[in-house]
């Protein structure tokens, strides 16, 4: 991915999150392009850009309340992520650093099992990937 994305600076420089992953990555890549499948199964693509664009889903079955909190100080800050509106930084697990934002509402939990050890878990963050860090 890092490969196929420009250097774009982010909303928010301050600070970035550097939190290890624990459990998945999904990359996913698309095009912006519309397929239109005909009665006879013959196929048109109609493509409105040539570049790729990417979203990643991170997972955390288990995190300390501290980095949870993180996450939850840059989707509900206004100067920082303001849930989608701004994009700020984040290390991937390929160990580049990208300019992302949030894509869907941020879901924290905490089971019974966790609150004791003030650990949280959260199910899933999707990013789109804006850019890398110039």
């Amino acid at each position: 991915m890092y490969n196929y994305v420009l250097a774009v600076a982010a909303d928010y420089t301050t600070t970035e999150i550097n939190i290890p992953l624990q459990r998945v990555f999904i990359e996913t890549v698309d095009k912006k392009q519309v397929i239109h499948e005909y009665d006879d199964g013959s196929i048109e693509v109609v493509s409105f850009s040539d570049v790729a664009y990417f979203n990643v889903t991170l997972q955390w079955p288990t995190i300390t309340a501290a980095n949870a909190a993180i996450f939850l100080d840059f989707y509900a800050d206004t100067l920082k992520a303001n849930a989608r509106a701004r994009t700020f930084y984040i290390t991937l697990p390929d160990i580049h650093v990208y300019t992302v934002r949030f894509l869907n509402p941020l879901n924290r939990s905490t089971t019974p099992s966790l609150m004791a050890g003030g650990r949280k878990e959260i199910t899933q963050v999707k990013l789109r990937v804006e850019g890398k860090k110039p």
